[in-house]
């Protein structure tokens, strides 16, 4: 069974929460708090109205590719997740439905839709249950609609028949309750943040990074503290899991249905040709070490965002002649900073008018936290934009 019914109302449950959370201004997991205390999507805490109702559909027949089914209609009738998991989930299980839709940042930031079938999934997910070993539960902190939580939470909770804790639940268990056995599911900026941290592991926990690179210093900060291994993953949207290591610094071994074709692309067991999305550095047929993305892109919080992006949205601020975007390294994770030129010299209230204007228009990944104003964008003796 691909997915049972419990894990299809997870997985709808981030999908709700995610579709809905900007638009209500609210956190994520506050919405996942609703959504998990009522199974009525009109009558419980999250009250969902009919026009959310149909955000929500739209997204979950996306995500499931209902448009096979005609079943989107019906979703409108029906006001319960365990409804709507029904339909899904027996749909999933007779072969009707055999791929996942996922969003991706795409190549120049726009975003993508992104169809994986799931036997290419599932023939990942067969892979990690080998290298996970006697797990026993899965705390997730990271979403389960984007593909590394969906692959690692609700597909693997189904081979392994294990427990899935996530939204706040995960977040109460990774601080204050996590056990032997348990597979710790989290991006860098919260292995970062771990290591900073004064109390230690208990033993017997597994750790799964992913979405970006997680510094050496990082997993060694995690396993000072009593990690037992981390996992790091390597991936995209575009591809699914690629490679996978348990020693940083070696090279990623590439799951098994992948092989090297043609220089950097792969294809896998299923027919699926992919290139991969970082310039790497071959050690061997199977192994390989990661060097910079091709496109551009940084990972901040685990979410893809193009500097270039923000800087031509910044200048497109009446107040602002010119700006240049960076990345900067700060105790929590990457964050984004920008070197701004006005418009008009003097407007002193203009760093406080552009953060609100940046917060109301740019997710917080996006949002560069620290604003540097200036007469003109730094550059080097030969004329080049360069760091400040």
């Amino acid at each position: 069974m691909p997915l049972s019914r419990s894990n299809c109302i997870v997985t709808l449950q981030h999908l709700v929460a995610a579709t809905l959370a900007a638009d209500r201004g609210v956190a994520v997991n506050e919405l996942l708090l609703d959504l998990q205390a009522s199974d009525h999507l009109r009558d419980g805490p999250a009250a969902l109205d009919s026009l959310d109702e149909l955000a929500v559909a739209r997204r979950v027949t996306e995500f499931f590719e209902l448009e096979r089914t005609g079943a989107e209609e019906w979703l409108l009738r029906r006001h319960r997740l365990s409804e709507w998991s029904e339909l899904i989930c027996d749909n999933l299980n007779d072969g009707t439905l055999d791929q996942i839709w996922f969003r991706s940042g795409g190549t120049t930031g726009e975003p993508k839709l992104v169809a994986q079938r799931l036997a290419h999934l599932l023939s990942e997910v067969r892979e990690i249950r080998e290298i996970v070993g006697n797990a026993r539960r899965i705390i997730a902190l990271v979403p389960l609609h984007h593909i590394y939580g969906f692959i690692w939470g609700p597909l693997l909770s189904e081979e392994l028949n294990l427990t899935l804790i996530h939204g706040g639940e995960a977040v109460e268990e990774a601080h204050h309750n996590l056990q032997h056995g348990d597979l710790l599911l989290a991006v860098p900026e919260w292995w970062q943040y771990l290591g900073s941290a004064r109390h230690a592991l208990p033993p017997g926990v597994i750790g799964v990074t992913s979405t970006a690179p997680c510094p050496p210093e990082v997993v060694r900060a995690a396993l000072a503290k009593g990690l037992e291994t981390m996992i790091e993953v390597y991936g995209a949207s575009d591809t699914g899991g690629i490679a996978w290591r348990t020693e940083t610094g070696r090279g990623f071994q590439l799951f098994r249905h992948w092989k090297r074709q043609d220089g950097d692309h792969l294809v896998s067991d299923a027919g699926t040709v992919g290139l991969l999305p970082d310039h790497v550095e071959w050690q061997s047929e199977r192994t390989l070490i990661p060097l910079r993305r091709r496109d551009e892109a940084i990972q901040v919080g685990g979410v893809n965002v193009w500097p270039d992006r923000v800087r031509a949205f910044i200048e497109s601020h009446p107040g602002v002649e010119s700006c240049s975007v960076r990345p900067m390294a700060t105790d929590h994770g990457t964050r984004l900073k920008a070197f701004i030129v006005a418009e008009h010299p003097g407007n002193d209230g203009l760093k406080a008018e552009l953060r609100e204007w940046l917060k109301a228009n740019l997710t917080a990944p996006e949002r560069p936290i620290n604003l540097t104003l200036g007469d003109a964008l730094p550059r080097n003796a030969m004329g080049k934009l360069c760091d400040w």
